[in-house]
Order: C-alpha cells, then structure tokens, then sequence
C-alpha cells in the first residue's frame, strides 16, 4: 500500500448517519502509523446508551472534547489527500463523514475490506444472494490478528481492518 493509503473508523452515537454523531475517528496510513485519533463531543445528542455499551464511550468521556467542525478542514484535507481508503463497512463510515461535510476526492479508490473478506468467512446469504459479512472483531481472529487496543476503539478497528486487508491482499484473494 502507498502512503496515501488511509484506513479509518469511526465510532457514533448511533448507526443513523442523518440523526446519530461521531464520537471519534481514527485514521492509520497504509503502514499502520497513526493519522489521527480525536474524540468528539456530539453537538446534539446527549445520551446515547446502546452504542456506549458498544464502543464504550459514554458523555462524560467526550465532555471536554471539541466538536467535529472543529476539524473539519484537517479531516478534508487529509481525505483529499488519499488516493486509497479503506474500511470495513466503509460505506457506513462515510455516510457519517458526509453529513458532516466531508467527502472523498473524486476518483479515490475506495475498499470495503468486509464485503472483500466475506467470501473468505464463506457464509452465503441466500436472503440476499451475496456473501454475508461478518463482524471485524471475528474476521481479525480467523486470520489470527492480536489486537493492539480494545475493539471498537476507532484506531484499535482501523489497525485490526489494515491487518484484515493485508491478510486479502498476501493471499491474493
């Protein structure tokens, strides 16, 4: 990968990108170095339970934090600058990043490493005649992957995607 790789995650108050917020983003280049790791206090939830019992960021954590528009043009520039995103499930993410203004330059190659392991999992979903995808925290252990931070921490998930989209890549699946 190129050093205008980028790999990210987000975390959210919830899975609707027009109502719910970010809570943090992490972004790793495609060497695994880390871009940006930046908590963020939502400017319109306040309590969002059922994804703090996920990710484990509750109100207090991000009480003192900015607010995303305070990076909104770091956050820009440093996607503009990517030629190659990627991320597991990374249409959800960029839903999010787009309602808050920011979008991937136009013609940036974009991967899905979790439609791309699908097949590997090998789990047919006949309700929707493709492969079903799996969970990061289960595609990082088929491959053997040892977590260098807690799941669902944006940099944690976005490292665990890189070594997922390593693992495709090496096999030349």
């Amino acid at each position: 990968m190129t050093s205008s790789t980028i790999v990210f995650d987000t975390e959210t108050t919830g899975i609707h990108a027009d109502t719910d917020e970010i809570l943090e983003i992490g972004i790793v280049s495609g060497d695994g170095e880390v871009v940006l790791e930046r908590r963020y206090k939502p400017q319109h939830a306040e309590a969002w339970d059922g994804a703090a019992r996920v990710n484990g960021i509750w109100p207090a954590d991000v009480a003192g934090c900015p607010a995303i528009t305070e990076d909104i043009d770091l956050l820009r520039e440093i996607f503009a600058a990517a030629d190659t995103i990627i991320g597991y499930n990374v249409e959800f993410d960029l839903k999010f990043l787009a309602a808050v203004g920011i979008e991937p330059a136009p013609g940036v190659r974009i991967i899905d490493t979790m439609r791309e392991y699908a097949p590997i999992h090998g789990a047919w979903d006949e309700r929707f005649d493709e492969w079903a995808w799996c969970k990061l925290t289960v595609a990082a252990d088929e491959i053997g992957y040892v977590w260098t931070g807690a799941a669902h921490g944006a940099v944690a998930d976005a490292l665990a995607t890189l070594a997922v989209q390593n693992y495709i890549d090496s096999e030349g699946l």
